[in-house]
């Protein structure tokens, strides 16, 4: 048998791809162990951040500590030199790598801390989410509409504002400072996404999480661009603006503060780095399809439609294209609030609105008390605490609806009303009952309405995000809740609920136009139900002009009865109160001097007492 040659005597060539084969080997190997661990960790649900990070870093520091420690057990951890001894190249790499992964697992560690977002379990995301969502796409919508008003009214000129000038763009900024204030705290509250694992585990919250916060804060930049546009042509209007307005909640130097907080160069960089991480996600995980996937494909669009506007209005041209996409960058290292309301009262309402999900201060017993005070056709005006949408509408009051009652109390109430039967013959040239004849102008409503939900009767009818709907009282009362009686025949309410059945289904109106009827806000349903027309009596409620249009925010409804109140030719009655006692988490019923003084109530919740 033949001798392998000597060691000296072998090829160097094949002594090098010898030494390379069996370092490939000693890889190879650990690394498929090391394939089969993640593979049943990820199979079985660990997220890679932080559990499986935290665990290889762990590891990976006993490991490196293990061989700097074993290298001077064995004496190789020195060698001699001219100048003495000193540690090997090796040992060194070791205790460098180890210092890093030490650095690394304190970082994953951080991730570990609770927040407000992470902190909820799967149904109360889900829940929030939904609402956010939604209360975004109201507030941009909101802005949008603003500010496409103010630009086709063109340039502000040079000059000093005209009075009307000054009325339009005040309302306009008042209703815009709202919005953005509103989705900042939606942009806040989900900044904390990069705690969520993007690996498969929770990469559906993660992608969620970034898609909201960055679309608000590219909502906020794109807007705030457009109005800082418009208002900085005529240094007038600036000046305008800054002037304080306590009235209206506005801080002196408001919009300047505006331009500064959002049109920083911080803000620059923090939508190149978002912008940069969106393309990371579609390049590394396929985000958009994630996306779709999870029905959010419509805020992916969102994201790139804002980034197109940016990037059209040249905002970004003095900005570095070279910053990286550092996910630190769209944190904020303190979370800035920039409208007159202390921090500590911002994080009582982040907290607040996320346990007050599903459940309101008026109870189901209180619900039950008020109903049989109530008639068909009542006018009803609510507010829910810690809606963010609160602070995007003027003034406390935020809603109105109108009361049906269930079919039972409805039915009994037009039945023997003989002006009801006659204008019934009317318009149908037949003997029909009221529920007949709503069923022939709007029969899916109206068998709706039968139908009920679920064992509750539906007793209002109300224009909210999801357009025109039914309700129940116990999605109608949230936290306030008054009844006003239009004083007007069974004949009128039968003619406003008749009207407000045939709107059933139609859109809400986001551009809060009452020259139109195509989509209906909550105030424009009740205000078109009881309009006065040719053979119908109604209620000749003043509209207001906000931001150029004609409107009739909740609130003014209110002051409208405040104002008629002590008139005996007054067109509202008061009926019922129920008050919100905050601080004691529990409502009361009040009465109506209490129901005439809340118009003048500020609307942030933090303040309710």
């Amino acid at each position: 048998m033949q001798e392998a040659a000597p060691l000296s005597a072998r090829d160097p060539r094949l002594i090098r791809i010898g030494r390379i084969l069996d370092f490939l080997g000693q890889v190879i190997f650990p690394l498929m162990l090391g394939t089969l661990a993640g593979f049943y960790a990820a199979d079985q649900g660990v997220p890679l951040v932080p559990s499986m990070m935290r665990f290889t870093l762990s590891a990976s520091i006993f490991a490196l500590l293990l061989i700097a420690a074993g290298r001077w057990m064995r004496g190789k951890a020195f060698v001699e030199t001219d100048q003495g001894a000193r540690l090997r190249k090796r040992v060194v790499l070791a205790l460098v790598l180890a210092t890093l992964a030490l650095g690394l697992r304190l970082a994953v560690h951080a991730t570990e801390r609770p927040s407000e977002l992470t902190v909820m379990v799967p149904l109360e995301f889900e829940a929030a989410f939904e609402m956010d969502t939604t209360r975004y796409q109201e507030h941009d919508a909101g802005m949008e509409h603003l500010l496409a008003r103010l630009e086709d009214n063109g340039s502000l000129g040079e000059e000093v504002l005209s009075a009307a000038e000054e009325v339009m763009l005040l309302d306009a900024w008042e209703s815009l400072y709202s919005y953005a204030f509103a989705l900042d705290q939606i942009r806040v509250f989900y900044e904390d996404y990069w705690r969520f694992d993007p690996s498969r585990v929770e990469r559906s919250y993660h992608l969620r999480s970034f898609l909201l916060t960055f679309a608000a804060e590219l909502s906020l930049y794109e807007k705030a661009t457009r109005f800082s546009t418009l208002v900085l042509e005529n240094p007038n209007a600036t000046k305008f603006l800054d002037v304080p307005r306590p009235e209206r909640g506005l801080p002196a130097s408001s919009f300047s503060r505006f331009r500064q907080e959002l049109l920083g160069s911080r803000d620059q960089a923090r939508v190149i780095a978002g912008s940069q991480y969106l393309e990371f996600l579609e390049a590394a995980v396929g985000g958009r399809s994630e996306a779709m996937g999870l029905g959010v494909g419509w805020l992916w669009r969102d994201v790139e439609a804002h980034l197109q506007t940016i990037h059209a209005t040249g905002a970004l041209k003095q900005a570095s294209l070279t910053v990286r996409a550092d996910t630190q960058l769209l944190k904020r290292e303190v979370r800035r609030i920039w409208y007159p309301i202390q921090a500590e009262a911002a994080e009582v309402l982040g907290d607040t609105r996320v346990r007050r999900i599903g459940w309101y201060l008026i109870t189901e017993a209180q619900q039950q008390e008020m109903d049989p005070h109530l008639e068909p056709g009542d006018i009803l005006m609510s507010r829910k605490n810690w809606y963010l949408s609160n602070v995007g509408l003027p003034g406390f009051w935020p809603h109105a609806l109108i009361y049906l009652g269930d079919p039972d109390k409805l039915i009994a109430a037009m039945a023997d009303d003989p002006e009801v039967s006659a204008w019934l013959r009317e318009e149908t040239g037949m003997p029909v009952t009221f529920m007949q004849y709503l069923q022939m102008i709007a029969p899916t409503p109206t068998l709706l309405y039968q139908l009920g939900h679920g064992e509750e009767s539906y007793r209002v009818i109300e224009a909210i995000s999801e357009g025109v709907v039914l309700n129940t009282m116990s999605h109608a009362a949230g936290d306030y809740l008054v009844a006003l009686r239009p004083r007007l025949s069974n004949l009128a309410k039968a003619q406003a609920i008749a009207y407000a059945f045939t709107q059933a289904d139609k859109p809400y109106d986001f551009d809060f136009d009452f020259a139109t009827d195509h989509a209906l806000v909550c105030t424009e349903l009740v205000w078109r139900a009881y309009r006065p027309a040719a053979g119908k009596a109604g209620l000749n409620i003043p509209l207001i002009e906000v931001a150029g249009r004609k409107t009739l925010p909740a609130n003014t409804l209110a002051e409208f009865y405040a104002q008629q109140a002590d008139d005996p030719d007054r067109q509202l009655d008061f009926v019922y109160f129920l008050d919100a006692v905050e601080g004691e988490r529990k409502a009361v019923v009040s009465d109506e001097a209490a129901f005439r003084a809340s118009a003048d109530r500020v609307k942030w919740d933090v303040a309710q007492k």
